[in-house]
């Protein structure tokens, strides 16, 4: 009898070996959902729909983009993390969704780290911090002195609480020993219209939406939040290059699936993702936005994101900021 158990116990096992070699060769097998945080017409929705019809191409399925903005990502992390992990459910998630959301005070009903696998990446940007020109401050050293020299707080503006702008301001004066007030606007183009005529001194946005500004001379950029110089910017010098090691913070937006999805549908997103984000129409407005982009399989993109998330997560913690509940 112990025989005949086990010789169905093997049978049933190569049956389940056999079902699971012929799904993951004929994945996809239905539409794929892709889920984003962004309202229609932001950014991240933009870079979706450029890669949507690529990505259908490469794996010969529907890319159906679903829109669940709110509560600064939670709900589309949520919905994301539950979805079925059989690779037919893509998230497109930041820095915020896939680590930080818990950290800043947000309740969440998912683990950002356990609960997902990221296997691509979207795009990545460095902030700029600029300051009012009529100040005469081209350097971050003499931003510094001047700051110390003032010794009441500087203002700063940004998009909202606990935004990549917030952070910029605050890691800055963390870093430096400076004082910095943080004034939240509702986006970036009214902080940089605001810093241009003074209302505040300093600013912090990305190449696309700063570009404007530095090109009447209202404002001057000081530094680069990254590993390098942005190519539109060539002759704007790192914070590591003026004295400020370890204050990389680098944004990014990652493809992500849910934990347990089948490492053969990861690697074949990936690949289709790399296709996808080379292709010229998206690559066209990743350089226009001055964002960044690099070439990594699998095993790098997650690399990559867990060792840009950590020094998230550090941040968060270096300078205190949570989200207004």
């Amino acid at each position: 009898m112990q025989s005949i158990a086990r010789l169905k116990f093997v049978f049933a096992g190569l049956l389940l070996l056999q079902t699971l070699g012929i799904s993951a060769q004929t994945w996809p097998t239905k539409p794929i959902k892709l889920i984003t945080s962004a309202a229609p017409g932001g950014i991240v929705d933009i870079y979706a729909r450029r890669h949507q019809p690529h990505l259908q191409a490469e794996l010969g399925q529907p890319i159906m983009v679903e829109n669940k903005p709110g509560a600064s990502g939670a709900i589309a992390g949520d919905a994301a993390a539950k979805s079925d992990a059989d690779g037919h459910t893509l998230f497109m998630g930041s820095q915020n969704e896939l680590g930080l959301i818990g950290q800043l005070g947000v309740p969440v009903r998912y683990d950002p780290v356990k609960d997902f696998s990221v296997v691509g990446l979207t795009i990545a940007g460095y902030p700029i911090l600029m300051v009012n020109s009529q100040l005469g401050i081209k350097t971050v050293p003499e931003l510094v002195a001047y700051m110390k020299a003032k010794n009441t707080p500087a203002d700063c503006g940004g998009s909202g609480t606990a935004t990549v702008g917030h952070f910029v301001c605050a890691a800055f004066a963390v870093r430096t020993g400076t004082k910095m007030q943080y004034v939240p606007y509702k986006s970036n183009v009214a902080a940089m219209t605001d810093a241009a005529s003074g209302q505040v001194q300093l600013v912090s946005a990305f190449y696309s939406e700063v570009a404007p500004f530095i090109a009447t001379g209202k404002l001057i950029a000081l530094g680069v939040f990254g590993a390098t110089r942005l190519p539109l910017l060539p002759n704007v010098p790192t914070m590591e290059e003026q004295g400020l090691k370890d204050l990389e913070l680098q944004s990014y937006t990652v493809y992500a699936v849910p934990t347990g999805t089948p490492v053969v549908a990861q690697r074949k997103l990936n690949a289709a993702i790399l296709k996808a984000a080379n292709h010229p129409d998206v690559m066209d407005k990743v350089k226009v936005a001055g964002g960044v982009y690099f070439d990594m399989n699998l095993e790098e993109t997650q690399a990559w994101q867990k060792r840009i998330q950590s020094r998230w997560n550090n941040i968060v913690q270096e300078t205190g900021i949570k989200l207004e509940k």
